[in-house]
């Protein structure tokens, strides 16, 4: 995606909330992959992130969507979604632990299933544009192995899994989504 086409639909994110139960409620932030800064933002007092208008205004907007998409998944279910439409995910625990992620679509063909992929940690913007283009150079020659019928999909899957899992090795939580 062209950077003035990222402009104009966003940088959408999905944010779980962990619930006493065990289970998640999913939010949808239509900026929030922007710099990875919700990572930082998400907070007890400020839990849908957000900022006041001027100093006069005391209108606080908020940069999560407050109304859930989706009530009491799991966390299987909760990381289960659509990897080409977002370009962040972050998680929040019950202590207000914020962890970021960042979706790598599996797509080895451009109607590949849209759940097939993982959830690679990262740390800071820096660190998520060192996966994305290591992950970019990756898929790409996966892709050209399925044009070459060296790979089907479902092999061009399997592979691109082992090696982000290899890459990642135990410096970073890769969340496999399946």
């Amino acid at each position: 995606m062209t950077e003035a086409l990222r402009a104009t639909v966003g940088h959408r994110a999905l944010v779980i909330y962990e619930r006493p139960d065990g289970r998640y409620d999913r939010h949808y932030a239509h900026w929030g992959a922007a710099n990875l800064e919700l990572r930082h933002e998400i907070t007890p007092e400020t839990p849908f992130a957000g900022k006041r208008g001027a100093r006069t205004e005391k209108r606080w907007t908020p940069a999560i969507d407050p109304a859930p998409r989706d009530t009491a998944l799991s966390f299987d279910d909760a990381v289960t979604f659509d990897h080409r439409a977002f370009e962040a995910f972050y998680v929040v625990s019950l202590t207000w632990l914020v962890a970021a992620y960042l979706p790598l679509w599996f797509g080895a063909t451009v109607d590949a299933d849209v759940h097939a992929g993982v959830l690679v940690a990262v740390e800071s913007e820096r660190d998520a544009a060192r996966v994305r283009r290591w992950f970019r150079a990756t898929r790409t020659v996966v892709r050209d192995m399925v044009r070459r019928g060296v790979f089907d999909v479902e092999n061009a899957r399997d592979y691109l899994a082992s090696r982000v899992a290899e890459w990642a090795g135990s410096r970073r939580e890769v969340i496999s989504v399946r």
